[in-house]
C-alpha cells in the first residue's frame, strides 16, 4: 500500500550534474551582470574574486533544498525561492572577495543586488503584471536586514514574496 509518506517514494538526493550546476551559475551571473559594478562603485566586475568551491557549495545547497521542497511542501522550489536561497547562502558563506572592499560589505551588497535584480527580472518576465515595491526606506530596511539581522532562509523567501505585488 502506497501513501504520500512512504519513504520509498521520496526523491533521493544526488549531486547535481554539471549541466544543472552550469544553469545555476548562469542564473547567478544573469542577476549580477548589469549593475554590480555600479552598485559596488568599482570600474570592472572582473575585480571581484569568487571562491568557486564556495559557490559550488551554495548551488549544491540550493539543489538539496529543491528536494526538501518536493518532500515537505509537495511543490517546486520556484525561481524566486531559489534566488532567495542563493542570497541567504551568499550572506552566510561570503564567497566573494575584492581587494578594496571589506568582505562582509562586499557580500552583503552582492546578495542585496542579486535579490533586487531577481525581483525586477521576475516582475518583467511574469505572465501576470507584477510590480516591485521599491520605496527608498524599504530598500534601506532590506539592506539593513541583510547586514544586521539574523534572517532565515524562509524569511528571505517571504521578503521576496512581499516585495512583488
Amino acid at each position: 500500500m502506497w501513501t504520500e509518506n512512504d519513504p520509498e517514494k521520496f526523491p533521493i538526493y544526488s549531486q547535481p550534474d554539471p549541466a544543472t550546476m552550469q544553469q545555476l551559475m548562469d542564473k547567478l551571473q544573469l542577476f549580477l551582470q548589469n549593475n554590480i559594478a555600479t552598485v559596488l562603485q568599482i570600474k570592472n566586475p572582473g575585480e571581484i574574486i569568487a571562491c568557486q568551491e564556495t559557490l559550488y557549495e551554495i548551488l549544491t545547497r540550493v539543489e538539496q533544498r529543491r528536494v526538501y521542497f518536493h518532500i515537505y511542501y509537495g511543490k517546486e522550489l520556484g525561481e524566486r525561492n531559489e534566488c532567495a536561497l542563493i542570497c541567504f547562502w551568499i550572506l552566510k558563506l561570503m564567497p566573494f572577495k575584492h581587494d578594496k572592499i571589506p568582505n562582509a560589505t562586499l557580500n552583503i551588497r552582492i546578495a542585496y543586488t542579486f535579490f533586487m535584480n531577481m525581483l525586477y527580472y521576475e516582475a518583467a518576465h511574469s505572465k501576470i503584471k507584477r510590480t516591485v515595491n521599491v520605496k527608498s526606506d524599504l530598500l534601506f530596511s532590506t539592506l539593513y536586514a541583510f547586514k544586521y539581522r539574523d534572517l532565515s532562509k524562509e524569511a528571505i523567501m517571504a521578503l521576496a514574496e512581499s516585495l512583488l505585488y
